[in-house]
């Protein structure tokens, strides 16, 4: 009797490696994903105790701060920092241009660095400030979040994206500054 060697894999033999191989291809781009996921959860979750932070440092101290979010100078990245109002003396004679210095970076709080890929958008919802006499907080050359220093704020709806997709549920801040994030 001849023995026939064989020579090569079966089809089924191929199928099962590229099934096997597929699935562990799959396995770690579901966790890769799952990695950026979680740093932008954890970023959105800095975000809203820095803002906690923030609203009770302002009503304390009786400051006007805003939240001002940038781009980062060294890499791709977005920024937020903290700014303080500084109103301008009325006898003053301050020229047009330096309209912008009237919010100055507010040294007791850093600026910190969102990840990769991630950006945040601030929308101000409709609030009727009847009351209010300064115009430079409530024009849009203002930051869109400004706590007031009296326990108001600026009502807000926050919306983390990464890669163009929002990520978690909006946060949205209430003109008496309560902070509703699920």
């Amino acid at each position: 009797m001849k023995l026939s060697s064989q020579k090569g894999f079966t089809l089924v033999e191929l199928m099962v490696v590229i099934v096997i191989v597929s699935i562990v291809a799959s396995l770690i781009l579901v966790n890769m994903d799952s990695i950026d996921h979680r740093k932008v959860m954890q970023a959105r979750e800095v975000l809203i105790m820095d803002l906690q932070r923030v609203a009770r440092e302002s009503q304390d101290q009786s400051k006007i701060l805003a939240l001002s979010l940038n781009p980062s100078i060294e890499n791709n990245n977005y920024q937020y920092k903290i700014v303080e109002y500084i109103p301008f003396e009325k006898s003053s004679k301050k020229p047009l241009i330096q309209l912008d210095q009237q919010w100055l970076f507010y040294k007791e709080f850093k600026a910190r660095e969102l990840p990769n890929d991630v950006y945040v958008q601030i929308t101000p919802t409709q609030y009727i400030f009847e009351n209010a006499g300064n115009q430079d907080l409530l024009n849009d050359r203002a930051p869109k979040l400004i706590w007031l220093g009296n326990g108001e704020v600026k009502p807000v709806t926050i919306q983390f994206y990464h890669r163009q997709k929002p990520i978690g549920a909006e946060i949205k801040i209430d003109y008496l500054g309560k902070i509703h994030a699920s």
